[in-house]
């Protein structure tokens, strides 16, 4: 394990400083000119570290992580990885867009052209957070596929319960979602937001971008985003801590950490805690009574659409 951790740090050093010295070398080479200064060499140092994160999670630095296709085992550990490896993927593909348009700025600075982006624009976090979703569900579906089919098909509370549920399971979490909308509405009535402070948060912006961009967003927020979320929190993460703790304890840390994860959504709209909050309390009562996350798939799916139906009503 120790060698690892050394391992790891070697190879974070070495992305980071390739990254550094090589921005300004190509740059140099482009332009025809020394073009070693401190933001070129920040933004290659940002690229390295970027590289070093997408090939550590896939464990495709030798040494680093254990290697594909031998045995992995599950637990604690590989629950918090779970999620930790699904964050650091949002942020890493969401930054890989950022840095192919930093690359395109600096060619377009090299031809003598005008930049063309628009960093803080709709289309560019459209194309932010599209690519984040996207790196990150093609990580999570890779790490599960290495924790083996048993585990995933595993309907116990230390198992990540990726199979059918009875029928009933999944009208259990119609109804559940039918109770968290209304409360929805009722909280949207009786404490309405402040819409001209959320405006300018990042979702309300998305969605103030070009038409073409509302199809994969509104397919993103309905659909991925809840196979996603349910799979690391109510799947991976929920499993690795109830091997531990058993799933009381993983119910609370899993419900809390949702929780804080949607804080930067909710922290302008105070009440937007309990739904949310209720939400993943729901979602892992069904994992529990019914072996299976897909209940809480269904549940999470209807609850993102009469969110978004309630915000529409709002406005």
């Amino acid at each position: 394990m120790l060698k690892r951790i050394f391992l790891s740090f070697g190879w974070l050093v070495l992305f980071t400083a390739a990254g550094a010295l090589l921005a300004p070398l190509l740059v140099r080479l482009a332009m025809h000119q020394p073009a070693f200064n401190r933001k070129l060499l920040t933004a290659g140092a940002e690229i390295g570290l970027n590289a070093f994160i997408i090939a550590f999670c896939f464990a495709w630095l030798p040494g680093a992580r254990r290697r594909p296709g031998s045995p992995q085992p599950y637990g604690l550990p590989q629950g918090i990885w779970g999620m930790a490896g699904f964050g650091a993927m949002l942020v890493a593909g969401s930054l890989a867009v950022y840095n192919v348009l930093f690359i395109e700025g600096l060619l377009l600075t090299a031809l003598h052209r005008a930049g063309r982006v628009d960093f803080t624009g709709a289309t560019t976090l459209t194309a932010v957070v599209l690519a984040g979703e996207l790196s990150a569900a093609i990580w999570i579906s890779w790490f599960a596929r290495r924790l083996g089919a048993a585990r995933l098909q595993d309907g116990s509370p230390a198992g990540i319960a990726w199979r059918p549920a009875a029928p009933r399971g999944y009208a259990a979490a119609a109804a559940c979602a039918a109770v968290i909308i209304v409360l929805v509405l009722l909280l949207y009535y009786v404490a309405p937001p402040n819409l001209a402070a959320m405006k300018d948060l990042p979702m309300a912006k998305l969605f103030q971008g070009p038409a073409w961009s509302l199809l994969p967003l509104l397919l993103l927020v309905v659909l991925l985003a809840p196979v996603l979320e349910e799979l690391v929190f109510r799947g991976i993460a929920f499993g690795g801590i109830a091997v531990r703790f058993g799933p009381g304890w993983a119910s609370l840390v899993t419900t809390l950490l949702f929780m804080a994860v949607h804080a930067q959504e909710k922290i302008h709209y105070l009440p937007g805690f309990i739904d949310v909050g209720l939400m993943a309390a729901a979602a892992c009562w069904l994992r529990v009574k019914f072996a299976s996350i897909r209940p809480g798939i269904l549940l999470h799916i209807l609850y993102n659409g009469g969110l978004m139906l309630a915000s529409g009503l709002a406005h």
